[in-house]
């Protein structure tokens, strides 16, 4: 890992982010905290109409549920000039026929950093949302139909943006991070 070639430290703590329990477990075992990255992905590809409730909820929970639990127990522990990055998805602004699900975590999990944004600037806590295109990654593998994944991301682009946020001095805040992939969207 690069950041261990830096000098960081780096630990590794799996973690279901949905259960509140397992979230204030993490938080306590890890104390303060510089940078968080809160990247969870997976889909439920569907028509609207064709989705169960526990289906939609799932998708909720999964992609928005766990970014406010994950806020909730590590922002009190961060410091000054610290970083909340919230890993969102160009469909947030953008919708896509059969990712209704998807879409509205997403755009919900906007809503909520630029909530918490606000709230965490007293702190001097800073707060970004990268919106990333289609990213070449094992979610694609449960997504019906034929994708040109050559034309995406990778996911060392994305990760490569978001360390391009810890560059910049601890009073600089980037609010929104769009990348993209020169073919365009698909």
């Amino acid at each position: 890992m690069e950041l261990r070639a830096r000098g960081g430290a780096v630990e590794v703590v799996p973690t279901d982010l949905t259960d509140e329990t397992a979230v204030q477990q993490l938080a306590a075992h890890i104390g303060a905290v510089d940078v968080v990255v809160h990247s969870v992905g997976g889909a439920i590809v569907a028509p609207f109409s064709a989705l169960s409730l526990a289906q939609w909820e799932t998708s909720l929970r999964t992609l928005l549920t766990s970014a406010f639990l994950l806020t909730k127990y590590t922002a009190p522990q961060m410091p000054s000039g610290s970083l909340i990055v919230y890993v969102a998805s160009v469909a947030a602004r953008q919708a896509f026929p059969g990712w209704a699900a998807y879409s509205a975590a997403k755009h919900g999990l906007l809503g909520f950093a630029n909530a918490v944004r606000e709230e965490l600037r007293p702190q001097g806590v800073r707060v970004t949302t990268v919106l990333p295109a289609a990213t070449d990654t094992d979610l694609w593998h449960a997504v019906p139909g034929e994708w040109n994944r050559t034309n995406m991301l990778r996911a060392d682009d994305v990760a490569r943006a978001i360390a391009s946020l810890l560059d910049q001095p601890p009073y600089v805040t980037v609010e929104d991070l769009v990348i993209g992939h020169t073919a365009g969207r698909l």
